[in-house]
């Protein structure tokens, strides 16, 4: 394999990935291998525990796709932590904003980071992943149709689709 190693996941509802593509470094890599299946290896919590940085980040309105928020184009900034023992912790930064903090736990299970938040542990968030390393970098993202977002600041969460990238 070349110098990147890609663990990559697929959602089953194909109503997400069909507006989403692999990124740029997952198609380098693709294109770099002849074997699929090494792209199919489950990551453990020793590869994604740490502190990530978001460097892109969409969450758009289900029912209504041209509505979505990109709080790092607003100036914001977003954090994962993802701890060995699976602790989970994100923080969405938007200026003039408080800080949208969301806890809880996770496990990595077959195609799928699952997320239990803190509040609401019925309400588990299934994060299909594509994890790469190289050398000198490591990237996480993560896409989510079962995810929920307060658009219009007017308390109620409305179904949303998730795009993530980060970085570590």
């Amino acid at each position: 394999m070349n110098a990147f190693e890609s663990r990559s996941r697929t959602l089953p509802h194909r109503r997400l990935l069909g507006g989403l593509s692999l990124s740029a470094i997952g198609l380098a890599a693709l294109a770099g291998c002849g074997d699929l299946s090494d792209f199919v290896k489950p990551i453990t919590p020793a590869e994604i525990s740490g502190e990530w940085h978001a460097t892109d980040l969409v969450i758009t309105n289900a029912s209504n796709p041209t509505i979505s928020f990109q709080p790092l184009a607003a100036g914001g900034a977003a954090f994962l932590r993802f701890s060995i023992d699976g602790d989970f912790q994100s923080i969405i930064q938007t200026p003039g904003q408080d800080d949208d903090v969301e806890t809880g736990t996770y496990q990595i299970e077959g195609d799928f980071i699952l997320v239990e938040p803190t509040e609401a542990p019925e309400d588990t968030i299934h994060l299909a992943y594509e994890f790469q390393t190289s050398k000198t970098a490591f990237s996480l993202t993560l896409i989510s149709d079962d995810f929920d977002y307060d658009f219009d600041g007017d308390g109620n969460e409305v179904p949303a689709l998730l795009f993530t990238v980060v970085i570590r």
